[in-house]
């Protein structure tokens, strides 16, 4: 190697070891719409779902919904993952598209369809956090 290459190697910037605020905001905010999804399945659950399914049944389901959200935004925030970045806006799409539609068709009636919105909203205001300027240069500055 030559003194040209070490010195342009001591001049490369590493990339930041602490996230964003952004990156920080979408964790937070994500958190926010699990627990209020987890109010928003409460609710369902004991006002309509009670004696078609089975309490180990729906608390399981839960968990393993939460868990999977839970993975893909560690993975986002703790190891930049691109993939999990993406497979939970496409995740997020798929869940909060039929809410929005029903609440399009019927209004806000009752205080499920609330929870719905509000967590629908959250989850919508933490995915916009995903791709701002500083949180896709975050991402992208991963090394591996």
């Amino acid at each position: 190697m030559s003194i040209g290459s070490i010195e342009d190697l001591a001049n490369v910037e590493a990339p930041s070891a602490s996230p964003p605020h952004t990156m920080r905001l979408f964790e937070r905010v994500q958190i926010s719409a699990m627990l209020v999804g987890w109010a928003y399945a409460t609710f369902t659950y004991r006002t309509v779902l009670a004696g078609k399914m089975q309490p180990f049944v729906f608390v399981s389901l839960l968990l393993a919904i939460t868990m999977v959200v839970a993975v893909l935004v560690l993975q986002i925030t703790r190891r930049r993952s691109q993939t999990c970045k993406w497979l939970l806006i496409v995740i997020s799409a798929l869940a909060t598209a039929p809410w929005f539609t029903l609440l399009r068709r019927i209004g806000i009636v009752d205080f499920a369809g609330i929870l719905a919105l509000i967590q629908g909203a959250l989850q919508v205001a933490s995915l916009g956090l995903l791709v701002t300027p500083s949180a896709r240069t975050w991402i992208a500055s991963r090394v591996d």
